[in-house]
């Protein structure tokens, strides 16, 4: 396993590289066990499922290599649960963490006022992923089904996202309406269109601009569309379609993109 330096960790904490959300979660749901000793009252406290919290303990165990609560039997209410001496320790050390943490924090905005919010840009612009297309935004609505769930995103001013996601991701995420949210699609799931206008389609997502840049290669080429309000999105095409579609820098197109074909991801 790669280790990591302390300053590396510190960072990675504060940035979010590789401390998500959902990871301090698990650690304040450790928090809430501790001080309630019921695993189904410490589940309720953090607005979680049972069953999701019963996860968070397991993927905990196993990132630690060894027990860190023990169960006590019960009834309908899950029984008692109890923090082992590992348990206590990482809990102690996460809880130190997050009280220095916060008076740094103060410390760091005395010195340079601003500095927390350029600390979020820096934390936004950590974030590593393969896909072309990265829109930053915020949890508009949430329609929940018993197979999946649909999310709206407002992006920017002018732009709306859609995505399907299944109930389980949507609690993983712990996504809310208000939620900082990062919607991920791979430049190969975009589909090119000349124009939507009186034509149907399935896909929820239609992002209709200017062709700003359109290299083409031997097989494929790359597109990218200007959207209103400053947000752009690429996307890989045949070059018999480039040719079909007469597509051309300053010309007009729409991307569609089917809303399962939108990935979510936080970051904190």
């Amino acid at each position: 396993m790669q280790k990591h330096q302390p300053e590396q960790l510190v960072q990675s904490f504060l940035l979010g590289s590789r401390q998500t959300r959902s990871g301090q979660r698990r650690l304040e749901l450790l928090n809430k066990v501790d001080s309630l000793g019921s695993l189904s009252q410490a589940a309720k406290a953090c607005g979680i499922t049972y069953k999701g919290a019963w996860q968070a303990i397991e993927a905990m165990t196993e990132a630690a290599g060894e027990k860190l609560v023990h169960t006590q039997k019960g009834g309908a209410g899950g029984g008692g649960m109890v923090l082992t001496e590992s348990g206590k320790q990482l809990l102690n050390a996460y809880l130190l963490f997050q009280e220095q943490m916060q008076h740094w924090m103060r410390h760091l905005e005395e010195l340079s006022p601003g500095m927390l919010s350029q600390l979020d840009i820096m934390r936004k612009i950590s974030m590593k992923t393969s896909a072309r297309n990265l829109f930053h935004g915020t949890v508009k609505s949430i329609q929940k089904g018993e197979v999946n769930c649909e999310v709206i995103l407002a992006v920017g001013n002018s732009t709306e996202v859609v995505a399907q996601i299944t109930p389980s991701s949507l609690e993983r995420l712990h996504l809310d309406v208000g939620s900082d949210v990062y919607a991920l699609i791979k430049a190969s799931w975009v589909i090119i269109s000349e124009d939507v206008a009186g034509m149907r389609t399935s896909a929820r997502n239609q992002f209709c601009g200017e062709i700003v840049e359109l290299e083409q290669g031997s097989v494929n080429s790359d597109i990218t569309i200007a959207l209103e309000g400053g947000n752009k999105i690429s996307a890989i095409v045949t070059n018999g379609s480039v040719e079909a579609l007469d597509l051309k820098v300053g010309g007009s197109a729409c991307a569609l993109v089917k809303a399962s074909h939108v990935l979510l991801a936080v970051a904190d």
